[in-house]
Formats: structure tokens, sequence, C-alpha cells
């Protein structure tokens, strides 16, 4: 009860101390302006004194101010030439990370076994280099550019007539650097509600590159050293004695979102037929070929077929007065995963009895990743191939020097390991065996011991 009564007493003494303020409130302002225009007052003669005191030193400094200024105004324009370069170097700098640049050193050493009868223990050691540069051109395309240069035909040359050679990147080699390969690829996006596109490759080139393509067989370099196994035998691309000369290639490339993972390539191409420039157009080598590219539970299938015609000038193997005859011929390669190690592949082709030596080729085999011994880069391959002599062929063969009557296939087995030393080293002991070198029955068979050592960058 006391404390209800003193609050009341407190609430009545505070009206009239509220009253009190709210009357003193006008003295109050007048107080505060008063002293903020004497603070005003204060301010501007600092300001005014600041701006004497700027006004004095600007012409007692005047000389050295202008010095400043104009050293500042050049700072400025080498920072604007600085950003300049730098604009500029960083655009080259993307230029230079686009290309890519490589290259590879083989050597190889091959010899005769000395189970082989008649051709004597032989041996000999080769080399060849080549040198890449891809140039980004445009959005959508690229240049290229490959060097090549070797020395040595191995034990080619004391070996009899084959129709596959031993080593298929030493054959043609030249002693002093030569660009072997110049063209230009682009691709154009067709949109449509499946993935096409329209590619095109023009300049001097392999035919390799583009046709009767492998996953096992189809690098020299890397893989079988053999000819059989690196293309079909029976596939006559035009150009020079290396396969190369001026082409064009064109193909349709189509990726179905329908069926997951099918891809198919349509492509033909026109080359030179004889790579001496010469009647380019008028006798070419064209091909045509079809790729189905298809995955079956994770693992990747390559099967192509292709026809060709080559207009350059063959003879009659029986009658030399039909020298302006062509040869064309069919083929198919295929490759298969059948496990995430092991990947098969086969190939036959087949050509014109009339001007062709041998007139079917067909090749089989296999490679192995290494992962079930724990070296994943490691490779095992394995094939067999066989040449049929044509039946013109062997009656031709009758009347040649130290060739038997018994024409028949020639028959070849290459099994190679390839070991990684390091990222940019391999070493690749490798075994051919020739049964009926030439399709010569009366010829002894032929056992090739080897190995390859390649780096890389």
């Amino acid at each position: 009860m006391e404390n209800i009564v003193n609050l009341c007493k407190i609430r009545r003494l505070s009206l009239p101390a509220v009253i009190v303020l709210i009357l003193s409130f006008p003295l109050l302002s007048f107080a505060a302006e008063e002293q903020l225009k004497r603070l005003e007052q204060k301010i501007e003669a600092i300001e005014k004194k600041a701006d004497d005191l700027e006004k004095e030193i600007r012409m007692e400094h005047k000389p050295l101010l202008k010095e400043i200024g104009e050293h500042i105004t050049t700072l400025e324009k080498e920072l604007d030439m600085v950003d300049y370069r730098t604009g500029r170097i960083k655009a080259l700098q993307g230029r230079v990370d686009a290309f890519s640049i490589g290259g590879d050193l083989s050597l190889f050493l091959q010899g005769i076994g000395n189970n082989s009868k008649g051709y004597g223990e032989k041996a000999d050691a080769s080399y060849s280099a080549d040198l890449f540069l891809i140039i980004p051109t445009g959005p959508y395309g690229n240049t290229y550019f490959r060097g090549d240069i070797g020395q040595g035909q191995g034990i080619a040359p004391f070996l009899p007539p084959t129709f596959s050679g031993p080593n298929a990147d030493l054959e043609f080699n030249q002693a002093n650097f030569e660009v072997v390969e110049a063209w230009y690829w682009t691709e154009f996006p067709i949109p449509d509600i499946r993935d096409k596109r329209l590619q095109l490759t023009l300049g001097r080139m392999d035919p390799t590159a583009l046709f009767d393509a492998n996953a096992v067989a189809n690098s020299e370099t890397n893989q079988f050293l053999a000819d059989i196994f690196v293309n079909n035998l029976a596939l006559e691309f035009g150009g020079d004695a290396n396969g190369y000369g001026a082409g064009l290639s064109t193909a349709y490339r189509f990726t179905s979102i329908y069926n997951k993972g099918l891809n198919v390539v349509g492509r033909v191409g026109m080359f030179e037929g004889d790579g001496d420039f010469k009647d380019v157009v008028d006798r070419p080598f064209l091909i045509a070929e079809l790729d189905i590219w298809r995955p079956y539970y994770g693992l990747n299938g390559n099967y192509r077929i292709y026809g060709w015609v080559n207009e350059k000038k063959h003879t009659d193997l029986l009658d030399s007065s039909k020298n302006n005859l062509s040869n064309q011929g069919l083929g198919i390669s295929i490759d298969q995963q059948v496990s995430n190690d092991i990947t098969l592949f086969a190939r036959y082709g087949m050509q014109d009895k009339d001007v062709s030596k041998f007139d079917q080729v067909f090749t089989i085999g296999g490679q192995i990743i290494g992962n079930q011994w724990r070296r994943a880069n490691d490779v095992i391959g394995i094939a067999y191939g066989a040449s049929h002599v044509s039946s013109k062929y062997q009656v031709a063969s009758l009347g040649l020097d130290g060739y038997s009557a018994n024409a028949d296939y020639e028959h070849y087995i290459e099994a190679y390991y390839k070991y990684w030393a390091n990222k940019n080293l391999s070493i690749s002991p490798d075994i051919q065996y020739i049964v009926n070198p030439g399709g010569d029955k009366e010829k002894d068979d032929i056992f090739i011991y080897g190995a390859r050592m390649q780096a890389t960058f």
C-alpha cells in the first residue's frame, strides 16, 4: 500500500517538472544555434587558411608540381603499353598453349634366326624419327604437319621376295628430314535432334590415317611391325612409295540419340594415284568406307567396310600389252573388346587377280593389356595372317628366276611384348615367322627376332 502512495506522489511532482522543461526548449535551441554559428565560422576560417596555404605551396613549388604531373602522365602511358603488351602476350600464350607438338624416335634391331636355312645369320640396326605439329585453325579446324627422317632397311635386303615386309617403318625412310604430311581438317556441326557432323580433310596426307583403321593393328611404331598387320596388304593405297600424296576426304558422322553409343561415319576420299603430282584428278585413287562404332556392355567395337579403285596404270601379269589397267578391291577391318584387358581384331581384303601378285589377304589376332600382372600400360600382341597368291601370278611366276611352280599362301605370324620403362620410353621384343615366303612352297621358312625401342615426347 505504501509503494502505491509513493508512486502517486512521484507522478504528482512530475507534471510541473515537465512543464518547466517544455518552456525551456526555446532557450536551449537558441543557445545551440549560436554555438553552431560560431563553429561554422571557425571552419570557414580554417578552410580559407588551407586555401591560402595551398596557393602558397603551388606558387612556391609550381615547377616541381608540373614535373610530377608530367611524370605521372608518362607513367600512365607506359602502364597502358604494358597492359597492351600483356594482353598480346596472353593472347599469344593462349594460342601457343593450344598448339600440340610431339614426336618419337624409334630404334630397331632385327636378325634372321639360325634355323632359317639358306639365308644366313644376318642382323642389322636402323632408326626412324617423326615430328608433328598440330595448329588450331578456327573454332572447328586444325592444321597438321609431320616430318620424317630415318636410315636403314634392316634385314629386308637379306630376305627372299615376300608379300609382307618385316618392318613397315623402315622400308621407305630417307636420310634427310622431309615434311611428308601437311593437311587441314575441319568439322561442321549440323543442327538436328541427332548429333550430325560434316568433316573435311584436305592436303598432302597418309590415307591410312583415315581409312582401314584398327585399334589393335594400325601402327608400326606402337603395335605390330610387319606390313601385313599394319594395314590391309590387299588395299593398294595411292600416293608415292610411302603412300603419301595430295588428296581430299569428306566424312559424315551420325550419332544416334535413340541407340545409345551408336556412331556411324560415311567417308569418301580421292587421292593421287602415283604420287608424282601429275594427273592428280585424271588417274586418282578413290575409296569409300562405312564405319560403325557401337559399345556392348561397356566394351568398344569398331566395324568398317570399304571399296576402292586405283586408276594408276597397271599391267596384266600375263599380257604386257595390257598396260593401262586399273586395280580395285574390297575390304573389312574389325576390332572388338571382349574384356577390359583383351581386344581382338580381324581384317580381310581382296583385289584384282589380273594385276596383283596376291588377290586375297586375311589377318586375325589380338592384344592383352597387362593389368593382370600389374603392368597396366604394357601390351602383348599376337597375330596371324595369310596372303593368297593370285592364279595369274602362279602362272607368271613360272618364268621367274628362283621361283618354283608351287605358289600358294604366304603365312605370317608375329608376337611382341611392349614394356614401358617410364612414361616416355618403351622397349618391345618382337618375333616373326614366315612360312612359304612369297607364296613359294620351295622356300625355307624364315624366323626373325628383334626389338624396338621408342622414345616419345
